[in-house]
Protein backbone atom coordinates (compact mmCIF):
# COMPACT_ATOMS: atom_id res chain seq x y z
CA UNK A 1 0.00 0.00 0.00
CA UNK A 2 1.31 3.33 -0.93
CA UNK A 3 0.13 6.61 -2.25
CA UNK A 4 1.83 8.84 -5.22
CA UNK A 5 0.69 12.74 -5.12
CA UNK A 6 0.97 14.66 -8.61
CA UNK A 7 2.70 18.91 -7.63
CA UNK A 8 0.12 21.04 -7.50
CA UNK A 9 -2.52 17.61 -7.55
CA UNK A 10 -6.19 17.24 -5.36
CA UNK A 11 -5.87 15.48 -1.80
CA UNK A 12 -5.55 11.55 -2.47
CA UNK A 13 -7.78 9.25 0.03
CA UNK A 14 -6.47 6.68 2.41
CA UNK A 15 -9.21 4.55 3.75
CA UNK A 16 -8.79 2.97 7.46
CA UNK A 17 -11.02 0.04 7.11
CA UNK A 18 -12.03 -1.89 10.87
CA UNK A 19 -12.15 -5.80 10.40
CA UNK A 20 -12.95 -6.51 14.07
CA UNK A 21 -15.92 -6.48 16.05
CA UNK A 22 -14.85 -3.70 18.52
CA UNK A 23 -14.53 -0.11 17.78
CA UNK A 24 -11.01 1.02 16.58
CA UNK A 25 -9.30 4.01 17.01
CA UNK A 26 -6.36 5.42 14.93
CA UNK A 27 -4.16 8.35 14.50
CA UNK A 28 -2.62 9.42 11.45
CA UNK A 29 1.20 11.04 11.34
CA UNK A 30 3.06 12.41 8.81
CA UNK A 31 6.72 12.19 8.53
CA UNK A 32 9.46 13.19 6.04
CA UNK A 33 11.43 10.13 4.64
CA UNK A 34 15.01 10.39 3.97
CA UNK A 35 17.64 7.57 3.77
CA UNK A 36 21.15 9.21 5.38
CA UNK A 37 23.79 6.58 5.98
CA UNK A 38 22.22 2.95 4.04
CA UNK A 39 18.95 3.41 6.93
CA UNK A 40 15.43 4.69 6.99
CA UNK A 41 15.16 7.93 8.84
CA UNK A 42 11.76 9.41 9.92
CA UNK A 43 10.93 14.06 11.03
CA UNK A 44 7.85 15.00 11.84
CA UNK A 45 6.59 17.31 8.95
CA UNK A 46 3.56 19.83 8.58
CA UNK A 47 4.53 19.23 4.62
CA UNK A 48 2.14 16.73 4.54
CA UNK A 49 -1.12 16.50 6.54
CA UNK A 50 -3.92 13.94 7.44
CA UNK A 51 -7.23 15.06 7.99
CA UNK A 52 -8.70 14.38 10.11
CA UNK A 53 -5.43 13.62 11.81
CA UNK A 54 -7.81 11.39 14.31
CA UNK A 55 -10.84 8.78 14.20
CA UNK A 56 -13.07 6.34 15.04
CA UNK A 57 -13.85 3.51 13.05
CA UNK A 58 -16.68 1.23 14.13
CA UNK A 59 -16.64 -2.75 13.71
CA UNK A 60 -16.93 -3.68 10.40
CA UNK A 61 -16.70 0.12 9.33
CA UNK A 62 -14.41 2.68 7.26
CA UNK A 63 -13.19 5.76 7.26
CA UNK A 64 -11.59 8.08 4.77
CA UNK A 65 -8.45 9.99 5.76
CA UNK A 66 -7.39 12.65 2.88
CA UNK A 67 -3.80 12.58 2.36
CA UNK A 68 -2.87 16.44 1.39
CA UNK A 69 0.19 18.14 0.45
CA UNK A 70 0.72 21.47 2.32
CA UNK A 71 2.71 24.84 0.91
CA UNK A 72 3.97 25.97 -2.68
CA UNK A 73 5.56 24.45 -5.42
CA UNK A 74 8.05 21.51 -4.41
CA UNK A 75 11.43 21.26 -4.90
CA UNK A 76 12.86 19.90 -8.11
CA UNK A 77 12.62 15.87 -7.84
CA UNK A 78 10.73 13.36 -6.11
CA UNK A 79 9.66 13.64 -2.35
CA UNK A 80 9.53 11.15 -0.14
CA UNK A 81 7.16 10.93 3.10
CA UNK A 82 5.89 8.13 5.19
CA UNK A 83 2.21 8.06 6.75
CA UNK A 84 2.48 6.12 10.31
CA UNK A 85 -1.14 5.06 11.07
CA UNK A 86 -1.56 3.97 14.55
CA UNK A 87 -4.11 2.16 16.78
CA UNK A 88 -4.77 3.72 19.96
CA UNK A 89 -5.76 1.95 22.71
CA UNK A 90 -10.02 2.07 23.27
CA UNK A 91 -11.08 2.38 26.98
CA UNK A 92 -13.53 -0.08 28.05
CA UNK A 93 -15.87 -0.66 30.80
CA UNK A 94 -15.15 -4.46 30.59
CA UNK A 95 -11.24 -5.18 31.64
CA UNK A 96 -10.23 -7.86 29.44
CA UNK A 97 -7.31 -9.70 30.71
CA UNK A 98 -4.11 -10.63 28.93
CA UNK A 99 -1.95 -8.89 26.80
CA UNK A 100 -3.85 -6.32 23.78
CA UNK A 101 -1.74 -5.72 20.74
CA UNK A 102 -2.07 -2.16 18.75
CA UNK A 103 -0.76 -1.83 15.33
CA UNK A 104 1.08 0.41 13.34
CA UNK A 105 1.44 1.17 9.95
CA UNK A 106 3.96 2.58 7.96
CA UNK A 107 2.78 3.92 4.30
CA UNK A 108 4.81 5.41 1.84
CA UNK A 109 3.98 8.80 -0.40
CA UNK A 110 5.68 10.04 -2.83
CA UNK A 111 5.08 13.64 -4.53
CA UNK A 112 6.27 14.12 -8.21
CA UNK A 113 9.61 13.36 -9.63
CA UNK A 114 9.48 11.65 -12.92
CA UNK A 115 12.26 9.38 -14.85
CA UNK A 116 13.66 5.85 -13.61
CA UNK A 117 15.49 5.08 -10.46
CA UNK A 118 19.21 4.70 -11.77
CA UNK A 119 20.49 1.31 -9.42
CA UNK A 120 23.99 0.32 -8.40
CA UNK A 121 24.65 -3.14 -6.73
CA UNK A 122 27.21 -4.27 -4.49
CA UNK A 123 27.18 -7.70 -2.39
CA UNK A 124 29.75 -8.89 0.00
CA UNK A 125 29.28 -12.50 1.71
CA UNK A 126 29.86 -12.57 5.63
CA UNK A 127 29.41 -14.31 8.80
CA UNK A 128 25.59 -12.79 9.10
CA UNK A 129 24.84 -13.50 5.25
CA UNK A 130 24.82 -11.79 1.85
CA UNK A 131 25.45 -7.88 2.66
CA UNK A 132 23.76 -5.93 -0.24
CA UNK A 133 24.11 -2.51 -0.76
CA UNK A 134 21.91 -0.50 -3.51
CA UNK A 135 22.70 2.98 -4.26
CA UNK A 136 20.25 4.94 -6.56
CA UNK A 137 21.05 7.95 -8.81
CA UNK A 138 17.78 8.03 -10.54
CA UNK A 139 15.40 11.15 -9.94
CA UNK A 140 12.82 8.53 -8.67
CA UNK A 141 12.48 5.89 -5.74
CA UNK A 142 13.10 1.97 -6.59
CA UNK A 143 11.08 -0.32 -4.78
CA UNK A 144 12.82 -3.95 -4.57
CA UNK A 145 11.13 -7.39 -3.65
CA UNK A 146 11.35 -10.83 -4.81
CA UNK A 147 15.05 -11.13 -3.89
CA UNK A 148 16.59 -14.39 -5.28
CA UNK A 149 20.59 -14.84 -5.97
CA UNK A 150 21.54 -16.55 -9.01
CA UNK A 151 24.74 -18.38 -9.42
CA UNK A 152 26.09 -19.95 -12.53
CA UNK A 153 24.98 -23.45 -13.18
CA UNK A 154 22.64 -23.42 -9.83
CA UNK A 155 19.40 -22.84 -9.04
CA UNK A 156 17.98 -19.44 -8.00
CA UNK A 157 18.20 -19.08 -4.14
CA UNK A 158 15.34 -16.91 -3.11
CA UNK A 159 16.91 -14.32 -0.34
CA UNK A 160 13.71 -12.38 0.02
CA UNK A 161 10.54 -13.63 -1.23
CA UNK A 162 8.08 -10.30 -0.50
CA UNK A 163 8.88 -6.45 0.03
CA UNK A 164 12.74 -5.94 0.84
CA UNK A 165 12.67 -1.95 0.63
CA UNK A 166 12.96 0.96 -0.91
CA UNK A 167 16.03 3.42 -2.12
CA UNK A 168 15.09 6.93 -2.31
CA UNK A 169 16.28 8.74 -5.24
CA UNK A 170 20.00 9.80 -4.18
CA UNK A 171 20.11 7.87 -1.19
CA UNK A 172 21.84 4.47 -0.82
CA UNK A 173 20.46 1.33 1.27
CA UNK A 174 21.83 -1.41 3.29
CA UNK A 175 20.30 -4.68 3.85
CA UNK A 176 22.05 -8.23 5.32
CA UNK A 177 20.22 -10.67 3.92
CA UNK A 178 20.29 -14.63 5.14
CA UNK A 179 21.67 -17.50 3.24
CA UNK A 180 19.65 -20.32 3.52
CA UNK A 181 21.69 -23.31 5.06
CA UNK A 182 23.03 -25.80 2.66
CA UNK A 183 23.36 -22.99 -0.16
CA UNK A 184 26.72 -23.35 -1.72
CA UNK A 185 28.45 -19.57 -2.51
Amino acid sequence: TGLSLTVGGPAQALWLTNTGDRELRAQVRAFRWSQPEGKDSLEPTQALVASPPMRSIPPGGRQLVRVIRTGGDAPAGEQAFRLLVDELPVDTEKKDSGVKYVLRYSVPVFVGGAGTPVLAWSTTLGKDGLSLDVRNTGSVHAQLSAMTLQQANAAPVTLAPGLLGYVLPGSAMHWTLPVPAGTDL
